[in-house]
């Protein structure tokens, strides 16, 4: 009766970690992009690229880089004709350098394709502030690790 018992509850234990790693995948599509991230793609919708874009800028360390700003600008504007109508933002992956400094990877969807994302956040006192953004429509041009990862089934 024991050794049944003590089977049982192993086998318990392996049936709950097996449901709780399949739950993982669908919590990590579900995370929600950082408020002030969140707060700029609302801006995008209603009013485009721009007023994002001047929004995270305004925010941190990017405020008085013009030419950057500039060509971001002219980028994203380009992309804006090719890919469509701006639809959704979706977080794809985030990592914490330290407590105050994360970096959050986004894919930007269109009617007609996905921009990836990557935006390095600093927490600046009580705000969180954009200090880099980087765009591109390869996603291993922001998250290089794709490149080296090998093949991997869709979750």
């Amino acid at each position: 009766m024991k050794n049944l018992r003590s089977l049982l509850q192993k086998w318990a234990l392996v049936w709950a970690f097996t449901i709780f790693l399949n739950l993982i995948p669908a919590q990590a599509a579900e995370t929600p992009l950082p408020p002030l991230l969140q707060k700029g793609f609302a801006l995008w919708q209603k009013g485009g690229a721009d007023i994002a874009l001047d929004f995270w800028q305004k925010t941190g360390l990017m405020e008085n880089e013009r030419a950057r700003n500039l060509e971001l600008g002219l980028y994203i504007k380009n992309l804006d004709r090719a890919l469509g109508n701006f639809a959704s933002a979706e977080w794809v992956d985030e990592k914490w350098i330290g407590k105050s400094t994360q970096i959050v990877y986004v894919g930007i969807h269109f009617d007609r394709g996905i921009l990836f994302g990557k935006f390095l956040l600093y927490q600046a006192g009580a705000n969180w502030v954009v200090q880099d953004m980087v765009f591109a429509t390869r996603p291993e041009a922001v998250m290089p690790w794709l490149a080296t990862e090998g093949n991997k089934s869709a979750p």
